[in-house]
C-alpha cells in the first residue's frame, strides 16, 4: 500500500465515504515561490493544497518547506511521507495520520 494521509473527518460524498488520499503530485515552483500538492481520493476524489500564493508571508513558508525538502535525507523518511507529515502539521482539522510504506 503507498503512504496516504487520512482525514480528521472522512469526507462523506452521496454514496462514497473516503477516508484517505495519496499523494499523486507534488509541484515546486522555485521561482514563484509555490507548492502545488494533488491528492487523490480511494473514489478518485482529486483535492489539491498548496503553499505560496500573492501573499509574502506564504510564499516565504512556501520556499522554507521547498529548501527543507531539497536538503533532506529521503533514506530516512520518503519524499511523499514528509510532504503528507507537513499538511497534517498545517491542516490538523482535514488530516490526522500517515499510514503505508514508500513504493
Amino acid at each position: 500500500m503507498a503512504e496516504a494521509i487520512t482525514l480528521t473527518s472522512p469526507e462523506v460524498t452521496p454514496a462514497v465515504t473516503t477516508a484517505n488520499y495519496t499523494l499523486v503530485y507534488l509541484g515546486l515552483y522555485w521561482e514563484q515561490q509555490q507548492i502545488v500538492i494533488h491528492l487523490r481520493g480511494e473514489h478518485g476524489e482529486l483535492k489539491q493544497l498548496g503553499y505560496g500564493g500573492l501573499d509574502t508571508a506564504t510564499r516565504a513558508k512556501a520556499l522554507a518547506l521547498m529548501v527543507a525538502l531539497n536538503k533532506a535525507n529521503l533514506t530516512v523518511k520518503s519524499l511523499q511521507r514528509r510532504v503528507l507529515e507537513q499538511l497534517i502539521a498545517d491542516f490538523p482539522l482535514l488530516f490526522t495520520a500517515v499510514a503505508g510504506a514508500p513504493d
